[in-house]
């Protein structure tokens, strides 16, 4: 079985500081937060960025130039760039950063995001029966696939986001028009309110669902991460961790940092006897 990829996803466009004081907001903290958890074991960093003073969600090549450019700086870690981004942001925003980055080899990302498809998403306070996130993120064909175009002809891998079961197909659709090569990557995000939820079954269902030669990696909301990723350590996929997407190292205790994390996830699959890949690895698992 080949090696485990660990991606550090280590700030996304929803965590607070409020949640978890640790989130990054700086340049500098989000790079020292991926070095970080490539010391621990990472081979991946999925990035996104935030607005150095309010720490807000924004999507910015120049925030992206800045970031990567001092990641670069420190280590050779497969860099993984959000075009997914955040709650209200335009599709055409979204995807600008691929060939703005591309354009100087010293950023180009090795791998973007691409969504399979529309998600109605939110987060619900159970309690107060309320909606405190209540967004639909519109992921059309015509959207997928410049997308799809643009990520191709920039040169970068797609990791491919399945947040549902019909996103695999939407994703074999872009391949048979000559969007995707092969071999495609995938990344399962389970927990997502209005997407899959993270059971074994489903991480079955999903890995048994695409191509014979994709790699596939699964990510899910909060602790339900170390339910599944021993499934998938098992049955031969990857794992991302990190604080964008859970907050907490273990039940009712904040974590430290995305790295502390990353060396959890490795801990648990040396015990299973599974190696972690180093970035040089990664690049040779995932065609890069």
């Amino acid at each position: 079985m080949e090696k485990l990829i660990i991606t550090a996803a280590v700030v996304g466009s929803l965590t607070t500081r409020e949640q978890n004081p640790n989130v990054p907001h700086t340049p500098e903290e989000i790079a020292r937060a991926a070095v970080d958890a490539w010391k621990a074991g990472a081979a991946v960093v999925h990035l996104h960025v935030r607005d150095p003073l309010t720490g807000a969600a924004v999507h910015t090549t120049e925030l992206f130039r800045e970031l990567i450019g001092l990641i670069r700086k420190e280590c050779d870690v497969v860099i993984n760039t959000s075009t997914g981004g955040g709650p209200g942001m335009k599709a055409e925003d979204r995807i600008a950063i691929v060939p703005g980055l591309s354009a100087d080899p010293a950023v180009k990302p090795d791998i973007a995001s691409l969504n399979c498809g529309s998600l109605n998403y939110g987060m619900l306070s159970r309690k107060k029966r309320e909606f405190f996130l209540n967004d639909v993120q519109m992921n059309p064909w015509a959207t997928m696939l410049k997308f799809a175009d643009t990520i191709k002809a920039c040169g970068v891998k797609p990791e491919l986001e399945v947040y549902d079961a019909g996103m695999i197909n939407n994703a074999k659709v872009l391949q048979s028009i000559d969007a995707l090569n092969e071999p495609l990557h995938f990344q399962f995000v389970l927990g997502i309110l209005g997407a899959l939820q993270p059971t074994v079954d489903n991480v079955v269902f999903l890995k048994n669902s695409i191509p014979w030669n994709a790699t596939w990696s699964v990510c899910a909301v909060d602790l339900n991460i170390y339910t599944v990723a021993p499934v998938a350590i098992a049955a031969g996929g990857h794992v991302r961790v990190g604080l964008e997407d859970c907050i907490r190292i273990s039940k009712g205790v904040l974590a430290d940092s995305s790295a502390q994390m990353v060396a959890k996830m490795r801990n648990i699959s040396e015990l299973l006897g599974r190696e972690v890949a180093t970035p040089a690895e990664a690049r040779k698992i995932l065609s890069l």
